[in-house]
This record gives structure tokens, C-alpha cells and sequence, in this order.
């Protein structure tokens, strides 16, 4: 009797990353993708490696012990993984399915397994888990929130709270991708329920109309996403379509406003400012990259040290004065700082009467 493991080889964020980088650079990435999985399973008797284009491999371990398949499956999920990170500018994640004496059966316990992703994140290797009994209620509720959002026409700001509602009842314990899902679905349900204006005769939505809005294409997309940072943009794009134009303000402006107030403050973080604006931190990272074409990173330290250079160059405060007025703990974070990104030491910038 022979039985079969699959394992399914997934690229991490393939499409935000290809977003952001471009077309060009994924292909070169997929490309030594593609290298590296076939260099881990190349030789391995009763392996088979078939390609599940764009991102993914189905890798098929065949044997008559279902144990010692399991064994090795894990061992060599390990492996390509490793070369991906080595080998790559990304991440990986593979699942593995339990054995089955059915190819078919195999791969598709191994896309169940990978189902998980969307709860678990990346870069690790999951193995098959029983669905839980489904919560009746999500672990926070939003809608008065989005509500307020919706009718702003804020579509980013209803992007980035759904975004980080979803994050958050992710990271429940237990979180089950279907539930997840239909959750997701009703506040999306909700959404067009808000925007829409049609009602009937007694006063209730007209849902004929307002499902018009959320075809059954999209609903069922939801179910094939198993990427939560796909599952970030795809939120907003939806949103794009269900809601009117948004107003000039938007959750990037909000928190490069926020930025632009509180850079001085040494712990300011990422999450710090996506609490404030009530967004998830991906989703901020997100529009750095795409609206702005750079980092929050970078964005907060252009910031600081604009402001260093201010006061280097119109006082005589200092180094260590100016280093916790512009957001650095220390003199030395300062000149660390200066260093790499001025390409000299606070007092050669103040010597120099170089002007901002």
C-alpha cells in the first residue's frame, strides 16, 4: 500500500511585494524561488516537484510508511524554506497534509493546512489542524466606527480599521480562517448596507439592489485568500468600489500629520501611530510604499533629523539637547544617526555652517 504527503510551497506576500518592487524584480525572485525548491527536492526518491504558478509548489512525497513520510516531509519543509530565505528576498511558508493513499486527497489536505496561513501569518511550516467549533461573536466589534468612516467617505480609513480588525481577530486564540471569513463577509454586508440608499416600501433594505453592489465573485474571493496582506489590499479595493469618492483627508495624511507632531517623541513606534489613526501597521507600512515610495522608517527619521539640523545650524544648544528634542534617547543615537544618513558627525554639521 503506497500513501502520498503533500507539501505546498507558498511565497509570503508575493503580491504586496511584487506591488511595491515591480513586475520585473518578482519574475528574477520566482526565478531563484523556483531554484531553490528544486534544488531541496532534486534526487529524493519518490519526490515529485510540480510548479502552481505564480507563487506555489506542490511537492508530493510518496512511501508505504505514512509515519516516516510525515518525518520526512517535515524535515524537507525545513529545508526549502531555508533556501528560499537564503536564496530570495522573501519569505516562505509550507503545509503539509497527512497521508492519504489518494494524490488528490493528499493536495487537497495540503491547501486545507495552507488555509491556516491567513490566521497564523508566514515564514513557517504548518501542519494540518481540526477546525474548531466556530465563535458566535468576533473577540471586538467595529460598526460604530465604520459606520462614522463610511459616511465620511473615508475609504482608507474603513480600509485600515477593517484591515486591523481582522488582524486582531486573528490573533485570537484558536482563530479559524472560515470564521474569520464569515465575519469578514458580514461587516463587508454591512458596509453596503450603509452605503446603499434604496429601501423598500416598509423601510428595509433593498438587498436586491444593495448585493448588486458586492457581486457573488468578490464573496467568494474571500474564501480563496489565504494571504492576510492580499487580504489587506484586496479590502481596499473592494471598499474603492462600494464607497463613494473619499474627502482629501485620508489615514496616510492622518498619519503624517500624527508624525509630524510627535516625532520627538523617542518611543514613538509604528504601532504607536497605527493605534492612533486606528489602522493596522501593515496597512500603514502599505501606503508609505505605495503612495509615497518609502518606508515609515525612513519617513520618521527624515523627520528627526530635519529637525537636528534646524537647531544645529540656528542654536547653540547641546548635542545632547538636541539629540532628545528630536526624537533620539542619546547624543550617540544622534551622531549614529547623522552618520549614516548626513554622512558626518552632528558638531562637523554644526562646524561646517552647512544650512537645512
Amino acid at each position: 500500500m503506497s500513501y502520498a504527503v503533500a507539501a505546498l510551497v507558498d511565497i509570503d506576500d508575493f503580491v504586496a511585494s511584487s506591488q511595491v518592487q515591480g513586475q520585473v524584480w518578482a519574475r528574477r525572485q520566482l526565478q531563484r524561488a523556483d531554484r531553490a525548491v528544486h534544488a531541496a527536492t532534486a534526487g529524493r526518491p519518490g519526490v515529485t516537484c510540480r510548479p502552481q504558478p505564480p507563487e506555489e509548489w506542490l511537492v508530493l512525497l510518496t512511501g508505504a510508511d505514512p509515519d516516516a513520510l510525515m518525518s520526512e516531509a517535515a524535515a524537507l519543509a525545513e529545508e526549502v524554506r531555508a533556501r528560499i530565505v537564503r536564496e530570495t528576498a522573501w519569505t516562505a511558508t509550507v503545509s503539509l497534509g497527512v497521508p492519504s493513499l489518494a494524490h488528490g486527497e493528499a493536495e487537497r489536505e495540503a491547501r486545507r493546512a495552507n488555509d491556516y496561513k491567513l490566521v497564523l501569518g508566514g515564514d513557517r511550516v504548518i501542519a494540518v489542524r481540526i477546525d474548531p467549533p466556530a465563535r458566535v461573536e468576533p473577540p471586538v466589534r467595529i460598526e460604530e466606527e465604520l459606520i462614522r468612516r463610511v459616511r465620511a467617505g473615508d475609504r482608507n480609513g474603513a480600509a485600515g480599521l477593517l484591515a486591523g480588525w481582522v488582524d486582531r481577530c486573528a490573533a485570537e486564540r484558536d482563530a479559524d480562517p472560515r470564521t474569520l471569513r464569515n465575519w469578514l463577509i458580514g461587516q463587508l454586508l454591512f458596509v453596503v448596507d450603509t452605503v446603499n440608499s434604496s429601501r423598500l416600501a416598509d423601510g428595509s433594505t433593498d438587498w436586491v439592489e444593495a448585493c448588486a453592489r458586492l457581486p457573488i465573485e468578490d464573496i467568494v474571493t474571500v474564501g480563496d485568500i489565504h494571504e492576510r496582506s492580499y487580504l489587506h489590499i484586496w479590502l481596499r479595493d473592494t471598499l474603492a468600489r462600494l464607497m463613494p469618492p473619499p474627502p482629501r483627508t485620508d489615514i496616510l495624511a492622518m498619519a503624517e500629520t500624527y508624525l509630524a507632531e510627535h516625532y520627538a517623541d523617542p518611543g514613538l513606534r509604528l504601532a504607536t501611530v497605527a493605534e492612533a489613526v486606528c489602522a493596522s501597521p501593515f496597512y500603514i507600512s502599505h501606503l508609505f510604499a505605495e503612495e509615497r515610495r518609502t518606508t515609515f522608517l525612513r519617513h520618521l527619521t527624515g523627520l528627526r533629523l530635519r529637525h537636528a539640523r534646524r537647531l544645529l545650524t540656528t542654536s547653540t544648544l547641546p548635542i545632547d539637547v538636541i539629540a532628545e528634542r528630536s526624537g533620539y534617547p542619546s547624543a550617540k543615537a544622534l551622531r549614529g544617526a547623522f552618520r549614516r544618513h548626513v554622512g558626518c558627525s552632528p558638531t562637523e554639521y554644526r562646524r561646517a555652517g552647512i544650512r537645512h
